[in-house]
């Protein structure tokens, strides 16, 4: 499903949230659903599964973590984002979300918040590969 991204993450430095707990990722959901927003999509909950949270060259994708950089509820709160869109990561320049209307992942500008590419939802290796700059 993701060999591509896991290669690449193997030829790299990075730090990694702590394992998934099934009660952290409730929560996470939950928190996020009384926020107003959607549910985290099915395929980044099985990327969850294995990679909860990760950063790496100035780019990170959240988890469901303990309050820290990679916690997907305080990065929700935090950081400014398109309506109808979860964070899930970002780098310096970009933001990494997935618009629940739509049901896509998107590379999305931080100033303007311009769409600067979409992909499918099963095509999250994809927008990995593109947040990464892999």
């Amino acid at each position: 499903m993701l060999d591509g991204f896991l290669k690449y993450l193997s030829s790299v430095s990075y730090q990694e949230g702590e394992p998934l707990e099934s009660e952290a990722l409730i929560v996470a959901q939950k928190v996020l659903h009384n926020m107003g927003l959607d549910f985290i999509p099915p395929t980044y909950v099985a990327f969850l599964k294995h990679h909860n949270g990760i950063k790496a060259n100035g780019c990170y994708l959240f988890g469901a973590t303990v309050d820290d950089e990679l916690d997907i509820i305080d990065q929700n709160e935090q950081l400014p984002r398109p309506e109808k869109t979860i964070l899930l990561g970002c780098n310096e320049f970009d933001l990494f979300g997935y618009n629940y209307e739509k049901k896509i992942y998107q590379i999305i500008d931080r100033e303007d918040f311009e769409i600067l590419e979409s992909y499918a939802e099963d095509k999250l290796e994809a927008a990995l590969g593109e947040i990464f700059q892999a």
